[in-house]
């Protein structure tokens, strides 16, 4: 069979530099459709679209294709239901399948566009339901999945890049040497897309899947691994065989801030050429950090980054601003904390409820979600009501981080500004919406704790609502 998997572009990409990194869903399933005999193609639509709405023209290979993958996250679901809804429009007899971390908690909403959704890990159903032994609308394997059976990955199917001589010309390798987290912040979808399993892959099928990628001429690579070190003992074997294999190649992941306090671990991921880590700080408000279930203290976080700066890493620190507790003076320390912390670069985002998550379930149970448009679950826009600060001070304490943190920095401090330009081009109706939303909590006097339900794409006020939000 002839088989499609598509990675949709977001509405907005609010974080660039991720731009050409593919998910790995995709290049996990394809790898193992192409060694059960089929036909696959993977559309990142950052790099090649695979619909033009403007003429409901689809990319010839999916015209072609007997069936067409989703990969979906939410912001970019909407843009998934879009193509899968030309693709049923105009062959009626094309399957649809969806998976993902968003379909898999709204599994229903998906299923108004497509014939099936895999709801979890796809692994060990994936043949299956492609080869018609799997009929259920909404597929659960409740089996786990053994990460040392994923083969490594099939870059040749990526559509969009160049290839000489075997090669693609991506710059940087994606490798998974993890899945999962043993940890369950409130605001995070892994565990409730793989479940707090932790399954860490054989080091000597990881360094296959280096050197294969080395032999293809990468000399970079990101571990795509929730929590690169989450157990220590199983890190270390791996990297004193990629120490020992001493090669040219430079690597980065995204790890939890206690990675600084074990020495042994440091020591080896300097001489395996770690050069970045990507920390999810999130805030400096340790009643925030209570809030996001985060299990780690300020203290944590401030001699963490100190001691990784001091190791000659380079630091890539993640901040989340809205939690209940946070006012616009806990978020100002923790946006003046990111500069004097002298962290390499900062990352901000407003806290976002995704679908699956206990805090989306528990906004949604106390209706303060007052944005239902899946093109603005990004990270780069309020969507519900805080408790101590109003929506429209928050979304502007988002743009005041980026131009505080990069505002001497003659480079990022361009770039930002070119972001935001671009940020604000897109989003001028959302603008609106909020303008408007903050005017009726003042009139109203629902500064605090009172909550509107209002309907984005009208930009009118359905609803108007005066329970208390405890």
């Amino acid at each position: 069979m002839k088989i499609a998997l598509i990675e949709p572009k977001p509405f907005f990409n609010s974080y660039y530099f991720w731009r050409k990194l593919p998910l790995l869903g995709n290049l996990i399933i394809g790898s193992i459709l192409k060694e059960n005999g089929h036909e696959v193609k993977v559309f990142k639509e950052n790099i090649i679209p695979a619909y033009n709405e403007k003429n409901d023209e689809l990319h010839p290979y999916l015209k072609e294709a007997d069936i067409v993958g989703f990969s979906t996250i939410t912001h970019t679901a909407k843009r998934a239901y879009q193509i899968a809804d030309a693709v049923k429009r105009q062959f009626p007899s094309k399957k649809v399948i969806f998976g993902g971390s968003h379909v898999s908690a709204l599994p229903e909403e998906a299923l108004l566009h497509g014939d099936q959704v895999v709801v979890g890990e796809a692994e060990n159903v994936i043949n299956d339901i492609i080869d018609g032994n799997i009929t259920e609308s909404i597929v659960r394997d409740t089996r786990n999945v053994d990460i040392n059976d994923i083969p490594i990955l099939d870059l040749s199917m990526m559509e969009g890049f160049k290839f000489r001589n075997g090669k693609i010309n991506m710059k940087v390798a994606p490798i998974m040497a993890s899945r999962g987290c043993p940890y369950d912040c409130k605001f995070c979808s892994v565990t409730r897309m793989f479940g707090r399993r932790y399954k860490v892959k054989d080091s000597d099928l990881v360094m296959e899947e280096v050197l294969k990628r080395y032999n293809e001429g990468f000399r970079k690579a990101f571990f795509y691994d929730d929590n690169f070190a989450a157990i220590p003992s199983k890190t270390k074997v791996f990297l004193e065989k990629l120490v020992r294999a001493n090669l040219d190649f430079t690597w980065s992941s995204q790890f939890r801030i206690e990675v600084a306090k074990d020495k042994e671990m440091l020591d080896l991921l300097k001489r395996a050429k770690c050069t970045t880590l990507f920390i999810g700080v999130e805030s400096i408000n340790p009643k925030a950090l209570e809030d996001f279930n985060k299990n780690e203290s300020v203290e944590d976080v401030k001699t963490g980054i100190k001691t990784l700066l001091d190791y000659g890493f380079y630091v890539h620190s993640m901040f989340i601003m809205g939690a209940d507790s946070d006012t616009e003076e806990t978020i100002e320390e923790t946006i003046k904390f990111s500069k004097q912390s002298k962290t390499s670069t900062a990352q901000y985002s407003i806290l976002f409820p995704i679908p699956g998550t206990r805090l989306y379930d528990e906004l949604i149970k106390k209706d303060r979600i007052f944005v239902k448009d899946w093109n603005y679950y990004d990270g780069s826009h309020i969507l519900f009501l805080p408790k101590k600060i109003t929506p429209i001070k928050l979304q502007k304490k988002f743009f005041h981080a980026y131009k505080y943190f990069y505002r001497n920095n003659i480079v990022y401090w361009v770039v930002s500004r070119l972001g935001f330009f671009l940020w604000k081009l897109h989003n001028r109706k959302y603008m609106k919406y909020i303008r408007y939303f903050s005017k009726q909590l003042f009139k109203k006097g629902y500064t605090k704790k009172k909550s509107l339900s209002l309907d984005l794409g009208n930009l009118q006020v359905n609803e108007l609502k005066v329970k208390l939000l405890s």
